[in-house]
């Protein structure tokens, strides 16, 4: 007689296991058969086995990730629902090279998490639920990092002498980025404000004339790199979820699905100043 529970069992019903003898049901597979049904089609897997044990895609992974990188810097919803299509697609990309069951690393080197506490950043990920970014059907990278924090008024970074680097213009301390890489160093700069060499602002490019991040190698799925100070600032200027993806990524990035057309209910701008702190920069290097 099978040794299994009766929940056991119903958990392999759900995921299409055998009965006694079949595959063993693992932890993965208990947070498939508890958040969703096995059988409904999505782009990312229900549940993703991290380093920290399986977890909900979006009420737990994307909202933790969401919390960690921007969650406590920008007040206004539409730049956490940009942060959650981001670390969306770049989760996206990396289980479409990986397969749907891989580890997934915790951790700056690859996206920064922490178990989400914040209303905010739960609903920032499930408003956002299943959306990832596609340029002509192929699913891009979607990196992004933290950029230049003293912004102008037109949220473009000021010279890198207001960050505290030597380099009088951003095109110089790019040029002195791509030396340093050629000689195998990825991080040549100290803090973290020097990541706005990586960050690209493709607002009306469209096609070729998209600019591709540094942070990845060239091809149809590097479209670009979103910075996280500058999508904070667009937000405040009333640019919308799309508006900022597109800012960054170029006009012809396609959404899995649509965005929602309203704020969702729960997710208002804060009225609380947000404390100075340094962003943590993750490393997401391909």
């Amino acid at each position: 007689m099978c040794a299994r529970t009766p929940a056991l069992l119903l958990i392999g019903a759900l995921l299409g296991l055998g009965g006694c003898g079949g595959p063993r049901v693992t932890a993965l597979d208990t947070c498939i058969a508890e958040h969703g049904d096995a059988a409904t089609a999505r782009i990312l897997p229900v549940c993703v086995n991290t380093e920290e044990g399986p977890m909900p895609t979006d009420g737990e992974y994307i909202a933790g990730v969401v919390e960690c990188e921007l969650g406590w810097l920008a007040k206004y919803p539409a730049a956490l629902m940009a942060q959650a299509v981001a670390a969306r697609t770049y989760l996206a990309a990396y289980l479409d090279r990986k397969g749907p069951r891989a580890e997934v690393p915790i951790g700056a080197h690859f996206q920064c998490w922490r178990h989400p506490t914040k209303d905010r950043s739960r609903i920032a990920a499930e408003a956002t639920s299943d959306i990832v970014l596609h340029y002509q059907a192929t699913l891009i990278n979607g990196n992004y990092v933290s950029g230049a924090r003293k912004l102008g008024d037109d949220c473009t970074a000021l010279p890198p002498t207001e960050s505290g680097y030597r380099h009088r213009s951003w095109e110089q301390m790019r040029d002195d980025y791509l030396a340093w890489r050629a000689r195998g160093k990825r991080r040549p700069y100290s803090g973290i404000y020097w990541t706005e060499v990586l960050v690209t602002r493709n607002a009306g490019r469209s096609g070729e004339a998209v600019e591709g991040t540094l942070f990845a190698s060239p091809g149809p799925k590097n479209r670009g790199a979103l910075g996280q100070y500058a999508a904070a600032c667009l937000a405040e200027k009333g640019y919308d979820t799309q508006a900022i993806l597109k800012y960054f990524y170029g006009e012809d990035i396609a959404f899995s699905r649509a965005l929602p057309d309203v704020e969702p209910a729960g997710l208002s701008p804060l009225e609380e100043d947000l404390p100075e702190l340094d962003i943590p920069i993750s490393m997401n290097l391909r």
